[in-house]
């Protein structure tokens, strides 16, 4: 069978990428902040179910890509240098700003939920194990969104294995193999919600030990990835089934609707997974056919590529920002709203600065094979390879 040959960039799911990020700052700004007083904090708390099919899909959407990227004969040992050049620069980052944060201000509780800031978190946090260990102040602790990349480590790890595994599926079962890890998705949130454990958070219907194994463990969240693989896989043989436009609108608003109505721990992430394939599958389409949206526009792309830093740099700036507008104060609807409105943009020009001066030449300088020194002359501009599009893609 001929398989369909990726073009050099999928802008569209560059530009997507922002979206999924912003989704998660939004909702981290105006719920996770506790910046808002009475009914409408309350409110505000369905936002963590947005937050979490943001989630969901980065993971669907790193395994995509990655298997969309994969060149014939590159070795596991060059992906995994590429990988880290992409990802760990920035961690760092999220993560110092984040200690600097709580040595100098010596800061407790100064959101809506617990961040913890112990020095066994600080060590995990550094080296991207936190998602490991069952204890909320420190899996949620530092920076807290850095607990997906923690899962995104593990996923990376382990791709050179899994995409060989499934180039070995033969293309007449790549649809049961799909159906198939849906399935274990959701029958691991059916364990998950069976976990019993204690109360996290007043406003998050889950314990603590069920939202770790649900939510925040690596091998639970790792069929999310193998999903995207085999998405990817499926559109490579061209055995995907077409999602046409309103079905690929349709089906994720549908079941975003009844997220209020099912168990929580679906409605973190878990039942949006399937229909956040067949969203990044559509986009993936339209751009290779030509009938790409306003997602592949220049703007969108621009952010999307600064998106990975605005996933790590904003949580800090939220602890600061939270910390001087006083831990425990809140803010009216016309005083709130201006300021995590505000506090988004600045997030946003942020990640736009981190990207532009400390991102993109970290990556350019280190990921190569032949690897040069900042202070060389600058480096030649090459044709960009399609993993390029795998380091647009995270999300982590």
């Amino acid at each position: 069978m001929t398989e369909l040959a990726g073009p050099l960039r999928l802008p569209s799911l560059t530009g997507v990428r922002f979206v999924l990020a912003l989704v998660v700052v939004l909702s981290h700004v105006f719920h996770v902040s506790g910046l808002f007083d009475g009914p409408l904090q309350m409110a505000l708390g369905g936002l963590a179910p947005l937050a979490g099919t943001a989630v969901t899909g980065f993971f669907v959407l790193s395994g995509f890509v990655l298997t969309w990227a994969h060149r014939p004969g590159d070795r596991p040992r060059a992906f995994w240098r590429r990988r880290f050049w992409k990802i760990f620069p920035n961690h760092v980052l999220g993560w110092s700003l984040a200690v600097v944060f709580f040595g100098c201000t010596g800061a407790g509780r100064v959101l809506s939920m617990e961040t913890g800031h112990g020095s066994g978190a600080a060590v995990t946090g550094l080296f991207l194990l936190q998602a490991w260990v069952p204890d909320a102040n420190w899996f949620f602790s530092f920076n807290t969104p850095a607990w997906s990349i923690s899962c995104e480590a593990f996923f990376y790890a382990l791709f050179p294995a899994l995409l060989a595994l499934t180039m070995r599926i033969p293309a007449r079962r790549l649809r049961a193999v799909w159906v198939a890890v849906v399935l274990v998705i959701l029958v691991l949130q059916a364990v998950a919600g069976r976990i019993p454990g204690p109360a996290l958070y007043d406003w998050l219907p889950v314990n603590e030990n069920s939202l770790w194994f649900g939510y925040v463990l690596p091998p639970v969240r790792l069929p999310e990835f193998v999903l995207g693989i085999v998405t990817a896989r499926l559109l490579q043989t061209g055995l995907l089934p077409r999602p046409t436009r309103a079905w690929s609108r349709g089906l994720p608003v549908a079941v975003l609707a009844t997220l209020p109505f099912v168990p929580p721990q679906f409605a973190l992430g878990a039942a949006m997974a399937a229909p956040m394939t067949v969203v990044i599958a559509g986009l993936a389409l339209a751009d290779i056919e030509g009938r790409s949206g306003f997602l592949a526009r220049p703007t969108a792309v621009a952010l999307g590529d600064a998106s990975y830093a605005l996933y790590l740099v904003h949580f800090p700036l939220l602890l600061l920002a939270r910390w001087l507008a006083g831990p425990g104060r809140t803010f009216g609807t016309w005083t709130g709203v201006p300021l995590a409105l505000g506090l988004t943009g600045l997030s946003v020009g942020a990640a736009w600065v981190v990207y532009r001066c400390y991102e993109r030449p970290i990556t350019r300088a280190w990921s190569r094979k032949a690897l040069q020194t900042v202070c060389s002359a600058p480096l030649p501009t090459p044709a960009r390879p399609r993993e390029e599009q795998a380091d647009r893609a995270h999300h982590e």
